[in-house]
């Protein structure tokens, strides 16, 4: 999704942009390949992006984000944002 600044302050509600699926792109998963079990994607510099993994199931602890060998020392950052869901262990709660 993008998400740059500019982009953010012209919405009325960030929420609804941000559930709104359209603003999302889709990254297809590449099976057995160098590495095994990844996704890629090309990011243009200079930007902010949100990415999120809906509906996929994952539940991982640790990520790692290679850049291309294309990459050149001029070019411009960029900003990934990812949301962080602190995940709880099952709890029983009961009315006494």
């Amino acid at each position: 999704m993008p998400y740059d600044d500019d982009i953010l302050a012209a919405q009325a509600n960030i929420t609804e942009y941000e559930l709104n699926r359209d603003n999302y792109g889709i990254v297809k998963f590449k099976d057995m390949v160098d590495p095994q079990s990844s996704w890629t994607s090309p990011f243009v510099t200079g930007h902010k992006y949100k990415v999120h993994w809906v509906n996929t199931g994952v539940d991982f602890e640790t990520m790692n984000i290679s850049i291309s060998e294309r990459w050149q020392e001029t070019d411009k950052n960029i900003f990934i944002v990812h949301n962080y869901t602190d995940v709880r262990a099952a709890m029983d709660v009961t009315r006494g």
